[in-house]
């Protein structure tokens, strides 16, 4: 199996607000989003661990502090894999990309995990469809 290099933009553990309206991401996050100069949002297509491709929009204030969240299609992507407060979620972008560096769109995924206790030790699992509510 090909290994892809990815480069982490952010990992949040989901507070109440990230699961009941939107995202708020690192404004740092947005060096790393093809949001062109002077527009405040943007839509994302990242591919989540089982390949679904879920459809963002990375939305951010035009003036004072910036505050970029991803508002419209994120609620889809909480309720589609039964994400609780502190869940982790971590978006990335792959390295290298042959589309990207041709002209075409960057390759965002975006990945859950949960902390689980198993056999008194807490670890980290993946949320595919099989463990999802």
């Amino acid at each position: 199996m090909e290994e892809i290099n990815r480069m982490v933009i952010f990992s949040n553990y989901l507070k109440p607000t990230d699961i009941s309206a939107r995202l708020t991401i690192p404004t740092d996050a947005l060096e790393h989003i093809n949001m062109l100069e002077g527009d405040n949002n943007v839509y994302l297509f990242p591919k989540d661990s089982d390949g679904k491709e879920w459809g963002f929009r990375c939305y951010t204030r035009l003036s004072g502090h910036p505050k970029p969240a991803f508002t419209t299609g994120w609620l889809d992507f909480v309720r589609a894999n039964g994400l609780q407060i502190r869940d982790k979620v971590t978006f990335s972008k792959l390295q290298e990309d042959e589309d990207e560096a041709a002209g075409g769109a960057p390759q965002y995924r975006i990945h859950a995990t949960r902390e689980i206790t198993l056999m008194g030790e807490q670890i980290q699992v993946d949320l595919p469809q099989r463990f999802r509510q």
